[in-house]
């Protein structure tokens, strides 16, 4: 006789003396415990063996869905599957479903972390994409919410939105490869079609923006710390990575060497050697007053036992543009971080070889140069930088900042 819903509530939460079993049909059964719980399992042979699968329970799944769940799993064992194996493997998908934050962390520790940019990358992504996108499942983002996303981002950060298109496709591929997810939404997305034209940057600072720049550090309400690593980026022509990282201990002042180790920068990785950089006497007050503001082993970082954040640099020139609009009436065109590196770089062509120059920067010599040559360069690269303070100190006298002519002799 078939199972009825009045047959069901008279058993259920009523306690008994043994555990009674009772078939519906189709090979539903259900289950009725000591203690009045009612369960649902799905009774067959396979391969000549019989087995069987719990449903669930009732009255969480009512009478009608455990007769349909039945007629589902018949049909998988009609197209010569073992049921309880498919539901097995069914759910073992739907519980590596990863949310996109999620897939992105794990590609993220497991293959970006190789690069050496990998903060920089995770950071564009926690500021921009996590906040929109990261809670939906990756499986079921589209290329429609991408393009949502990212036509906004493009009219405002062309680099940052470039570096999102690049890595969120190569974080999909990596997943596609592992069978976590079955397309790359972001496959056939380029820069190009945002109007994102891809090239070298250009932008350099003149000499009047100079003059501008290390007027409005020295006079804008940010932070002292900032200030200073501002300053830093435009004379060593640096990386912003090298100062954020930088601790006191990579500061000798009695060899007069700035020592960044391999970890710290971009080709650390591959040459596994430090870049050294001479600390001129006219640098050295800069440098031992952030030492003084630090407050753990960082330079630059307002915490005890970590760095600066890797974004945290990014607002830095906007808000000191806005700084010298409203002071100084002048709007400098928008400039980056890396613009003040290209700036030093531009100056250093006319101040030493351009070898020299390279080093300077923290840039491999080519070829067999590289492999054969482990000079250090220290004593060129010292007086190339003094030539290089020498000039910024004449650009920033007040009567260039006025944009008055400068008087002969």
């Amino acid at each position: 006789m078939a199972i009825s819903d009045s047959y069901l509530k008279a058993c259920l939460n009523k306690e008994r003396e043994k555990v009674e079993e009772k078939s519906d049909r189709d090979g539903l059964w259900v289950r009725v415990s000591k203690k009045g719980a009612v369960t649902f399992f799905y009774r067959y042979r396979f391969l000549g063996k019989q087995d069987k699968m719990t449903l669930g329970s009732y009255p969480a799944l009512s009478l009608k869905a455990a007769r349909e769940e039945v007629e589902k799993w018949a049909s998988v064992l009609v197209g010569g599957d073992n049921p309880k194996i498919k539901r097995d493997l069914e759910r073992g998908k739907i519980s590596t479903r990863y949310t996109f934050e999620e897939l992105f962390r794990e590609w993220h520790g497991m293959v970006c972390i190789q690069k050496g940019n990998e903060a920089q990358v995770l950071r564009s992504f926690e500021i921009h994409v996590f906040p929109r996108l990261g809670k939906y499942p990756a499986a079921e983002i589209t290329v429609h919410n991408w393009l949502t996303l990212l036509d906004k981002l493009a009219k405002a950060y062309s680099e940052v939105t470039r570096r999102i298109i690049s890595n969120g496709k190569q974080c999909y591929s990596w997943a596609v490869k592992r069978q976590l997810l079955t397309s790359n939404p972001l496959s056939e997305l380029t820069g190009r079609d945002f109007g994102l034209k891809k090239g070298m940057g250009k932008r350099t600072l003149s000499r009047d923006e100079i003059a501008l720049f290390w007027k409005g550090c020295d006079e804008c309400r940010m932070n002292e710390r900032n200030k200073i690593m501002l300053k830093l980026c435009l004379f060593y022509g640096c990386r912003i990575s090298e100062l954020r990282l930088a601790k006191k201990q990579h500061f000798d002042f009695e060899e007069g060497v700035w020592t960044v180790p391999p970890e710290n920068h971009k080709t650390g990785a591959k040459t596994q050697r430090a870049i050294l950089r001479p600390i001129i006497a006219e640098i050295v007050p800069i440098l031992k007053r952030v030492i003084s503001l630090a407050e753990g082993d960082y330079l630059f970082s307002s915490k005890k036992d970590a760095p600066m954040g890797s974004g945290n640099h990014l607002s830095l020139p906007a808000n000191l543009r806005l700084f010298m609009i409203k002071a100084y009436d002048v709007n400098v065109p928008h400039f980056t971080v890396h613009d003040l590196r290209r700036t030093a770089r531009t100056n250093f062509s006319d101040l030493t070889d351009p070898h020299i120059a390279e080093i300077m920067l923290g840039h491999m010599l080519p070829g067999v140069w590289a492999v054969y040559d482990k000079h250090t360069y220290l004593s060129e690269m010292r007086v190339a930088y003094s030539k290089w303070w020498a000039r910024l100190m004449s650009i920033t006298e007040p009567d260039v900042v006025e944009f008055k002519p400068r008087s002969a002799g």
